[in-house]
Formats: C-alpha cells, structure tokens, sequence
C-alpha cells in the first residue's frame, strides 16, 4: 500500500541510516565514535577516475596513451612498445596533477563548521569557515613550547623513527625544471593504510547489515543477519589480524606512541622539525601559480580496487527504522532536502524545491560506500592536543586565542577537522510511484551545469574556478544510474581543548 511522506522525512532518513552505519558501532566489535560527526556536501561533487594521479605516480608527467581500462595500474608509466612521450604531452599530464592535488587540498583544509551538530547523532551539513593550514601555521609560529633541550641520543632515535613514517624525495618540476622536496608517506605507513581500509570495508559491512536489521522492520535484512553475523564477524576480526600482522599496526601505533612520549622532553626539537614537514611539503601549482600543501587520499588508489568499497541499499524496511538526521544548517524547516541542486560555472549553486511527496513503500536507494583517511604529511595533531605549548603571552593579538574550546560541540579557530573521506560510486536511485513527477521537475533545472539530488551527484558537468568535469548519468522510468565516484562527505573529529597547557610547566621557550 502506497505511503506518501515528505521529501525531507526520507532524505533525512537516509542520510540518517548512513550516518549509523559509519559512526555508530556496537561497542564490542566496532568501537563507537564519541569524537567524531558526519558532514554531507551539499551539493556531492563528482570524482574522477585520474583524480589522484598525482599520488599514486608523483608529479611527473606521464604518457597514457596506451593506457589499458581493465588494468589501469599496469598501463601507468612508459610501455616497452611504446615512443617516447611527447613532451607536451608529458608537461599536460603533469600540470593536470598539480591543479588536481591543489583541488583536493583546498577541499580537505577546510574547517568544518561545528554549530549544527546534533549530540544524538553528531551529524551536520558540510559548511566550512576558514582553514587548517592557515590555523596550524599560526600554532607553529606564534606559539611557545617546554624548554627541555634533549641528548644526542633522543634526538637521533626521533630521527630514526620519523624516517620509518616519512620519506623525503627530490623531484624535477618538469614544468619549471626546478628540483622539489617532496615529503611523502613511507612504505610501512602505506601499508598500515592499504590494511585499515580493508578493515573499515568489513566493519562498514557489518555495521551495515546490523543497523538494517536491528530495529526488525527489514525482514530480510533481519533473516540475513542472524544467518551471516557470525560470518561477518569472522570476516571483521580477520581484517583486523590482517591489519596487526601485514599492515604494521602495530608498529606504526608504537612508533606514534613512542614520538608522543618523547615530546614531553624535547618539544622544541620535535617543533622545529614539524616546521620543516610543513616547508617540505609546500608545492606551488604551475597554472595558477598558487602556493598549496600536499594532501592526498590513503591509500591512493582505492578508487581502482573493491578492498573498502561496501555495498549499502535504503528502502521501505530501512525507513521504518526511523532513522534520524536533522541540522539546523540546512534549509527545509532544518531538514536536507530532495530538491535538485543545479550546479553552474565557478561553482554557483541554484536550487529548485520539489514539492511533491515520495512513496516510501516504493522508493529504492543504493550504492556502494568507502571511508578513506586523509594523508597530511604536513599536519602533526598530536602537537595541537599536547599540553607542552601555548600561544605566546606577548602577541595580544593571539594571547587568549582558542583552537578549540572543548565544549560540546567545540567553538574556536579550529574546533573540528577533517579525518576521513566518504566516497560512494554506482549510484542507483528510484522515486517509486513519484519517478516520472521528479524526471519532469528534472528537466526543468537541466541544460547547463550538473544535478544533484541532496547530497547525491546526479550527472552533468561541474565546475569551479580551477577545474570542470563531466558525469554522465541515465535518467528513465526505471530509476537515476550514476556509475561514477562521488564525494558524498567528510568525517570530522572534534578537538579537544587546546591550548591546554600543563599546570607544572613554568619554563618555556
């Protein structure tokens, strides 16, 4: 029997279920997140397949012209049968990385804002205010550390440990023909990420298939689960051994652990060494001449894998869960709406309200999903939650300033930032009984630019001031098709309160 509810209640619904299965765990298997909240773009932005390039090969221009589409890893590089590339064509390639990596990290060092989170579910609308670079610039230079000068011996052990997490490579700039430092991250952190994301796709799967089934108004999610929880968990923990044994869990954790201990004698080298991360990793983008930091996905190249990639479907079942998601951020009586975006050039964003009612008995949503960390080899939080620094007492203007607050939820110049990307790729979408309605209303807003439906990239081309690409999608009776990759959100980690220097401390530098 049809059931005619408001396009918000359902958005809102979905957008909540995707918020469960990412955020809350079972707190046995999966750990529940306390810190962290979920902020959906709005609108998504469409990825490309050679969107990061630039991490997986470095900036060096690269010939594809026999590139091969079922084996993408194997065509990059020179071939034997190849010519050699042209060298036009060898710059192209490696001016398209360089405006590539500059898009993705002006997309990552933005802020998120904290105001419209939710405590029940700590979910949000993604709207930025200023920058992380901007903010942890500012803690580096105007701040003041604990004065503990270390032996030789500490410093050299720091040396050493920093070097199994960092790599420091020289390049030349096709382009200028200047040699570049380029800080990256090390064979064992490229490894401890490859075996995380694994990790995450299986949590993400079981947390999935337990969330649908938990409220037992999905009958077969209900059967799918008590058939296959065991299984699911099996498939948890092995992804977990497998991060412990192959990917240096442990290790990297105790490297992390052993650094952090350290900071407590020798801040002032650690600090001097975290200016020069940031300097290393200081890139100037050739087309716009622009000054940006080197910030990439890890592991790179998951968009070319299905490790992490968790397939994730919404229906009547799921809706009768009564999942939440409300932000006063966003328009619709604090509710995200179905209403289509129209995305034109330099990014302006239009927006038209449908005001029909979507049959939820009928409407169908699925995709597959994955969690991917953000890689700042430029960023060091450990040092804006330490309490072995303060802003300088002298500079009035920075004396009494917060990075964060530590409320509920945070305030300050960086209260939050974000951690992890959410992707999703082959969007499949059906507005059951209302379909044909919201095909019309489509049309209405198509002819230039993209479409987006929520969060959710729906076709068509998308462009800012510094890039443009197309998405194709196909629209019929049978539902919206997007096989393409999307930026969906980010997910944020709330800071706690910093700076929050050590009682004890009475001699700084």
């Amino acid at each position: 029997m049809p059931q005619f509810i408001d396009q918000e209640i359902l958005m809102n619904s979905v957008l909540g279920k995707i918020s469960d299965v990412i955020l809350n765990g079972d707190g046995d298997l999966i750990p529940k997140s306390d810190d962290h909240y979920l902020a959906f773009m709005s609108p998504g932005i469409p990825v490309l397949d050679d969107d990061f390039n630039y991490a997986l090969e470095g900036f060096t221009g690269v010939s594809r012209r026999n590139v091969d589409p079922d084996n993408l890893e194997a065509s990059n590089g020179p071939q034997d049968a190849a010519p050699p590339g042209d060298p036009a064509e060898l710059a192209t390639d490696a001016m398209q990385k360089f405006m590539r990596a500059e898009g993705f990290h002006a997309m990552c060092d933005l802020i998120p804002d904290t105001s419209g989170i939710v405590d029940s579910g700590r979910i949000n609308v993604w709207n930025p205010e200023t920058r992380i670079s901007s903010v942890y610039v500012m803690a580096l230079q105007q701040s003041q550390v604990f004065d503990v000068e270390p032996d030789d011996e500490t410093k050299a052990k720091i040396e050493r440990w920093r070097s199994l997490l960092q790599t420091t490579e020289t390049k030349t700039n096709i382009v200028t023909g200047d040699q570049e430092e380029i800080t990256r991250e090390s064979n064992l952190v490229r490894a401890y990420n490859e075996k995380m994301i694994a990790y995450l796709g299986a949590a993400l799967e079981y947390n999935n298939l337990r969330i649908s089934a938990l409220a037992g108004q999905d009958a077969e999610a209900v059967q799918r689960f008590a058939i296959n929880a065991n299984l699911l968990q099996m498939r948890v923990r092995a992804a977990l051994n497998d991060w412990s044994s192959n990917g240096f869990k442990g290790e990297y954790e105790q490297i992390n652990a052993a650094i952090q201990a350290v900071e407590e004698r020798s801040f002032a080298l650690l600090k001097q060494r975290y200016r020069e991360d940031f300097a290393r990793s200081l890139l100037t983008n050739p087309s716009s001449g622009a000054n940006f930091l080197y910030t990439a996905p890890a592991p790179a190249g998951f968009a070319r894998t299905d490790s992490g990639w968790t397939e994730f479907s919404f229906g009547s079942g799921s809706f009768k869960s009564n999942h939440k998601f409300t932000s006063r951020q966003t328009s619709g009586a604090g509710a995200f709406s179905f209403g289509i975006f129209n995305v034109g050039g330099s990014g302006n964003v239009t927006k038209q309200r449908w005001e029909g009612k979507v049959d939820s008995e009928t409407f169908r949503l699925k995709f597959k999903m994955c969690r991917v960390p953000i890689y700042r080899p430029w960023f060091h939080l450990d040092f804006i939650k330490s309490g072995f620094w303060r802003f300088l007492p002298s500079n009035v203007v920075v004396a009494n300033a917060m990075i964060s607050d530590g409320a509920s939820p945070p305030n300050g110049l960086m209260p939050a930032i974000t951690t992890e990307c959410v992707f999703i790729r082959d969007l499949d979408l059906h507005f059951g009984e209302s379909h044909s309605e919201f095909v019309r209303q489509k049309e209405g807003v198509a002819g230039s630019g993209g479409i987006s439906i929520g969060p959710f990239w729906a076709g068509g081309r998308h462009s800012n001031s510094s890039d443009e690409r197309s998405q194709e999608a196909n629209w019929s009776q049978q539902g919206i098709r997007v096989p393409g990759l999307q930026l969906l959100g980010f997910i944020c980690h709330m800071l706690p309160k910093a700076p929050d220097p050590h009682p004890d401390i009475t001699t700084w530098i």
